[in-house]
């Protein structure tokens, strides 16, 4: 029995033919007829997640996991709100979110109707494309039109890059009307992706700029995990004239590779010497916040940045090209055609990373237990082959200054760089994961996004470690904030809030450590084969110290 709604039965036909087979539901009245139809056609795995802000964004965490769409399905009203946050996330990231909203008919809008708000393009600036389906399907006319939006609206989660897509499904009452009836055979319209490979006269033209620079600069930003780019990349470092630059979210990984940026930086005396002439960016967003500070100072005369959808990215106020290309086979032309450069300015990259590993090593050695030291036994005690989800907004700092712990998957939500939704979201992408998926969290960022432990989903391969500084540490960091009179109320947000109570009143394991023995016991407990489910470790940090130690290692590393 489904839905007697034409227009549900649709949108659940064509999902299924395009192979969109999860769906996260959150429960509601005017949602039923989706509810209805999806879980009582073979094929769907449907999954209730009660918050609509967790459902969104462990919803996201699954499309992130296999790069393919996830749909999520609400109510209306204000139901259809709490789902923005992932949205703009998804959109940033370029992940395939289908979005589908439960609405009242259009006559019915602002009509003082209850959870009736303005659904109609309601993510407009974060969404690849808004579609409305009508609310009744009755002629062959209804039939095609119904057919043609659907079939639109899935193709676009993918091509030209990926993202989310909103289907807004008005429904008129009775809302639980059943037939005995199948899903309605529909008519699948293919978009065929076509690989993004310039015309070889037009590489020809971008190698032969590549070798007329010196000091060349290949810079990485958030990607997924997967493909040979790494092993290209490194190749490419060969070259002692070029510095590849990246970080933990970029995954991946070389001996010939900076990953270290804000080390660097650090050191850097003459700032010229480190310049590039020529910069070719990649992926999405950079955490390091010194590096955007260095390129804008010391811009390349040359900005390349490659993008498959042609997206004009100018991070660093420099960009000259945006070269529409996908990127494994642009740089594997420059490779095969550029000779060795002339110049030893990648080496310098790597020689001072280098260095900054070693007094990384000699400064660890000797500083008192604090957040700086937590961090750095939290990383390398990371299982081998699992997959680490850095919170923002210090966790997802903290990992860039350490040596890689390898071979990881590094995942965070660096789309908007919010600290809403990190638990939800590893859950999701743990969900579809055969490995350990560990979430490191700030206690603020697990405080608001605690409902993730109500999630009846949890698989038994999350570990969530939440360092508790008792407040928004970050804002220590922050030039101007520590001078603010109200740092600790209004910026930090200090608080008492202990985790573990909060973990156990979910039901899930959790326990404590607070000083630097009992984290180093702690971690061995927790990857250990005490727990067969989810588990939680607190750890608990001084608060009026990691700014102080922080502001010192850096110091540290310029001597």
């Amino acid at each position: 029995m489904i839905s007697a709604k034409k227009n549900a039965q649709y949108l659940a036909a064509t999902l299924l033919e395009k192979g969109i087979t999860d769906i996260v539901i959150s429960p509601g009245s005017r949602n039923a007829p989706l509810i209805n139809t999806f879980t009582a056609i073979d094929g769907f795995r449907c999954l209730n997640i009660v918050d609509e802000r967790c459902a969104a964004f462990f919803a996201l965490g699954m499309s992130l996991n296999r790069q393919r769409p996830v749909a999520v399905a609400c109510t209306s009203g204000s139901a259809a709100l709490n789902y923005a946050p992932a949205v703009v996330e998804a959109y940033y990231q370029k992940a395939p979110l289908l979005v589908l909203t439960a609405d009242r008919p259009p006559e019915w809008i602002d009509q003082g109707d209850g959870q009736t708000i303005r659904q109609q393009n309601i993510y407009a600036n974060y969404v690849k494309a808004s579609y409305n389906l009508s609310d009744r399907i009755e002629s062959e006319t209804d039939e095609w039109f119904a057919m043609r939006v659907l079939n639109q609206a899935v193709n676009d989660l993918l091509y030209p890059e990926m993202g989310p897509v909103h289907i807004n499904v008005p429904f008129a009452e009775p809302l639980y009307e059943l037939v005995d009836e199948k899903a309605p055979a529909i008519r699948n319209i293919t978009l065929h992706d076509a690989q993004r490979i310039l015309p070889e006269k037009k590489l020809r033209a971008f190698a032969e700029i590549w070798k007329g620079h010196h000091r060349r600069m290949i810079l990485a930003g958030q990607m997924p995990p997967g493909g040979n780019l790494g092993a290209l990349l490194n190749d490419l470092a060969a070259d002692p004239s070029v510095a590849v630059l990246t970080e933990t979210i970029s995954n991946v990984s070389g001996d010939r590779l900076n990953s270290r940026i804000d080390n660097v930086l650090s050191a850097v005396s003459d700032e010229q010497a480190y310049r590039p002439d020529l910069l070719v960016t990649l992926g999405g967003q950079v955490v390091s916040k010194k590096i955007k500070i260095f390129l804008r100072k010391n811009r390349p005369a040359v900005h390349w940045h490659l993008s498959p959808s042609g997206e004009h990215m100018d991070t660093f106020m420099s960009l000259t090209d945006v070269i529409p290309a996908d990127t494994v086979p642009f740089l594997e032309f420059l490779k095969n055609q550029a000779l060795p450069g002339d110049s030893d300015y990648g080496e310098k990259w790597r020689a001072l990373d280098l260095a900054t590993q070693r007094k990384n090593a000699d400064y660890l050695a000797k500083c008192p237990y604090c957040d700086l030291k937590a961090f750095d036994m939290i990383f390398r005690h990371v299982p081998e082959n699992s997959v680490l989800h850095l919170s923002n907004s210090t966790p997802v700092r903290y990992a860039q200054l350490f040596p890689q712990p390898a071979p990881l998957v590094f995942m965070s939500n660096r789309g908007t760089s919010g600290i809403d939704g990190v638990v939800s979201t590893a859950a999701g992408y743990a969900f579809l994961s055969d490995r350990i998926n560990t979430v490191v969290v700030g206690d603020l960022a697990f405080l608001y996004d605690s409902n993730a432990l109500w999630i009846r989903h949890l698989p038994a391969n999350l570990r969530i470690i939440v360092v508790n500084n008792q407040g928004g540490g970050i804002f220590r960091f922050i030039d101007g904030a520590p001078l603010m009179p109200e740092l600790e109320n209004h910026f930090e947000a200090r608080h008492e809030m202990k985790v573990e109570p909060v973990a156990r009143a979910y039901g899930l394991n959790s326990f404590t450590a607070a000083t630097e023995a009992e984290l180093r016991e702690g971690l061995n407990r927790f990857y250990g084969p005490d727990f067969s489910g989810p588990v939680v470790l607190e750890v608990r940090t001084p608060p009026d110290t990691n700014a102080g130690i922080l502001k010192d290692y850096f110091n540290y590393l310029r001597k």
